[in-house]
């Protein structure tokens, strides 16, 4: 080898390096083939997962248990997708907004759920260096753990530990069967009076938006009625993103209920809202 030859040692997918040392051979060969595009669009990134989706044989109709829903999200589509919203402005613009509001509400512990690629909890770290985030992630990022800076005070978990000050769900629900049921655990993991954030996508914008969460999309602030949940407002730049204080424990009864009713009604109201316009 020629000594002034530089070794190659990761992959610069739009600006952001991926290291080859936490990389399969097959993310490596699939991310290679990405860095050679120009950064795409956000719809090339949800018809990519779309593509993959299919590939696995995933059908988002039916159960998932049995399927190859821990490959899909394995699925280096996922770093693409990370490091996408990672340089994307609307992705960044919310991001920042949800880490104002955040930090002004003067927490101490956050759990971030799902939080994936880290790119929220470093933001909120950079806004206040003495918060503690737990992201809680059932498929972690090798490469979003190697991510997290030193001596912030961000860690990687599988579970909740104890309880938080601020529970954050951004971009989760939508991809759960059984929604609800997580909610449950998101708000025992909340201190009474403490807060959650919610940014849900109760909409068909990809496959692994299971249908049967689409109940959803105009009720699920009136369902949170059962969950022990008042809601305070939307955050300021991120409509989608609703703010909850919890005010006391899920009533288990009013909570199925609720959701009985939203199960029935909210495909009416979906279609309603849509043929109205809004």
């Amino acid at each position: 080898m020629d000594n002034n030859q530089t070794v190659t040692t990761d992959i610069r997918l739009w600006g952001i390096p991926l290291p080859f040392n936490i990389l399969s051979l097959g993310d490596i060969a699939y991310l290679e083939g990405v860095s050679r595009m120009e950064r795409p669009s956000v719809e090339w990134i949800w018809q990519e997962m779309d593509r993959i989706w299919d590939a696995l044989g995933l059908d988002n109709r039916v159960a998932l248990q049995g399927q190859a829903i821990g490959d899909f999200y394995s699925h280096p589509i996922w770093v693409v997708n990370g490091v996408f919203t990672a340089t994307d402005p609307v992705s960044i613009q919310h991001r920042d907004a949800i880490a104002l509001f955040v930090s002004q509400l003067g927490v101490e512990r956050i759990a971030d759920y799902g939080g994936g690629f880290g790119e929220l909890a470093q933001k909120l770290s950079a806004v206040d260096s003495k918060i503690h985030i737990d992201i809680v992630e059932p498929y972690p990022s090798t490469l979003g753990i190697q991510r997290i800076k030193q001596g912030t005070h961000i860690r990687f978990i599988k579970d909740f530990e104890n309880q938080y000050d601020c529970v954050i769900a951004q971009d989760v629900l939508e991809h759960i069967e059984r929604p609800l049921e997580l909610v449950e655990q998101l708000v025992a993991a909340t201190k009474l009076g403490g807060y959650l954030i919610f940014a849900n996508c109760f909409y068909p914008v990809i496959k692994c938006h299971l249908p049967s969460t689409f109940y959803l999309r105009h009720t699920f602030k009136w369902v949170m009625r059962g969950a022990g949940l008042e809601f305070i407002g939307q955050v300021a730049g991120v409509n989608h993103a609703m703010i909850f204080r919890r005010v006391g424990n899920v009533n288990k009864t009013r909570f199925k209920f609720l959701e009985s009713i939203a199960k029935f009604v909210g495909p009416s109201v979906n279609m309603a809202r849509y043929q109205l316009g809004i």
